[in-house]
């Protein structure tokens, strides 16, 4: 079985070429990590699209991260099943639906403790045949609150979609 084009009233969407190291607004999470120690522009493994992760550095002088996906695949329904795929490997805490940002959106959690406290909110969402990922983990002596990791994720998330243009 192929899978179904876009329907005709879908935009269909293209991040090849976006860079999304310079299109990424990181001031969002200044007041969590303002120092970025590294960024690695490489696209996603094995589908079409734009990437890049931030290592950053904390006040305080843990570990931060922020990666921020942009793919775009052939068709809606490839974008249906990698969102969906994401769902059942990201080894989170589910931390439900978040409406008004595509189609399809929902966030995770994690915390762990890497010999300091480490926080990480991913939320990621599908509209048409594009799926956009945004993972923030800041590390600490104490947790970084779910609310703030989601209020800056879903800022980025937010201008991520709207910086991918339509085919």
């Amino acid at each position: 079985m192929t899978a179904s084009p876009t329907a005709p009233d879908d935009p269909a969407y293209t991040a090849d070429g976006l860079d999304l190291c310079v299109r990424t607004d990181v001031k969002v999470v200044a007041d969590l990590a303002p120092e970025v120690t590294r960024e690695d522009p490489r696209p996603p493994l094995a589908r079409p699209g734009a990437a890049c992760l931030f290592e950053m550095r904390t006040k305080g002088g843990y570990q931060a991260n922020l990666r921020v996906e942009a793919s775009t695949l052939a068709t809606a329904d490839e974008a249906r099943q990698l969102y969906r795929g994401t769902r059942r490997a990201t080894g989170m805490t589910p931390a439900g639906a978040v409406p008004g940002v595509g189609e399809e959106a929902e966030a995770f959690t994690k915390r762990s403790t890497p010999g300091f406290r480490y926080a990480e909110y991913m939320v990621h969402a599908r509209t048409g045949n594009l799926v956009v990922k945004v993972w923030l983990a800041v590390g600490g002596e104490s947790y970084v609150a779910n609310s703030v990791l989601a209020e800056k994720s879903l800022a980025i998330l937010r201008a991520t979609q709207a910086a991918v243009p339509t085919a």
